[in-house]
């Protein structure tokens, strides 16, 4: 049930297909998408099934992990949500496809508690990383909190942080010789490497659907900040470690807002992973399910009222 809920969610982006004008700027893996798929109908429509594989993957990962004591849906519906607040957020951006590659990784990273042998795991986590840092950028922020979560799970060894590292460096070889024998190189590595490190001189205008949805992510950031206690009451240590390593992946996102020359409100998705599975833990501690359905369908509605702009605010 969670395409048709995704579809539903997101329904504006299908009947209005649009692309914000900077999209190309903030990472040049959305102009190779364009020339690639040119429909953005067909782009929106991919934006979709991709937060509904998201969601599906994110809900296999709480339950193989035991981050909820409950089997839900919830954390998917919530990373949902999230994806969808604003119609800023609802086009094919490159931190939504940065965001699969994040999941797998950190689900790499959630594999090695207590394996001997767990070398394919922290190679992969380094690889998927990195390949969410080429599309987009601000993501190179992650690659510490890989290292952090590696050294989190278990104690990290010499030989596999040069495992890790390892798994870095093969996407951007790989990505290299790609370009070196096709010819563009030097453009392809200028276009991928341009972002600027700093604070960002080049902020994308923000609309009030945007500060509202900034309001609402930093918001949820306290909620899960002050909840943090209630996350690991009663959980095994494993899951308090994964728990941690959620934080950290916040922290990160919020890192990288200083690391992106260019940015614009679609950076806030970064947060979505880790607040959609801290926040659906809040829900599931609230004791009157009603209450709980009630602010869901409050933030249905609020996406409706901004996407549809029910209301001129």
């Amino acid at each position: 049930m969670l395409l048709p809920y995704t579809l539903m969610v997101r329904i504006e982006s299908l009947l209005h297909a649009d692309q914000p004008t900077y999209a190309s700027d903030i990472s040049p893996f959305i102009a190779w998408t364009n020339e690639i798929i040119p429909s953005l109908l067909v782009q929106n429509l991919l934006a979709c099934i991709l937060v509904f594989l998201q969601a599906v993957y994110i809900n296999k990962i709480v339950i193989k992990h035991r981050i909820n004591v409950q089997i839900t849906l919830w954390p998917g519906l919530v990373y949902i949500l999230l994806c969808s607040i604003v119609p800023q957020c609802t086009y094919l951006s490159a931190v939504l496809i940065a965001n699969l590659f994040i999941l797998v990784a950190f689900s790499d990273i959630f594999k090695i508690y207590k394996r001997p042998f767990a070398i394919k795991f922290i190679f992969n986590s380094g690889i998927f990383i990195s390949i969410s840092a080429m599309i987009y950028p601000p993501y190179i922020a992650y690659l510490l909190t890989g290292f952090i979560g590696l050294s989190i799970i278990r104690s990290f060894k010499t030989k596999e942080m040069l495992q890790y590292l390892s798994g870095i460096l093969v996407p951007f070889m790989l990505f290299g010789s790609w370009t070196f024998y096709c010819g563009t190189f030097q453009e392809k590595m200028v276009g991928l490497v341009k972002v600027k490190f700093g604070f960002s001189s080049d902020i994308m205008p923000i609309d009030t659907n945007g500060y509202i949805f900034i309001g609402l992510i930093f918001l949820f950031i306290i909620i899960a900040i002050f909840s943090y206690n209630s996350y690991s009451m009663k959980k095994r240590i494993q899951v308090q470690k994964k728990i941690n390593i959620l934080f950290w992946m916040i922290l990160s996102a919020l890192i990288a807002l200083f690391i992106s020359d260019s940015l614009s409100i679609d950076h806030l998705l970064m947060l979505s992973a880790p607040l959609g599975i801290l926040l659906s833990m809040n829900l599931l501690k609230i004791k009157s399910a009603i209450f709980s359905e009630l602010i869901h369908l409050g933030i249905i509605i609020l996406i409706f009222v901004l996407h549809f702009e029910i209301l001129i605010l």
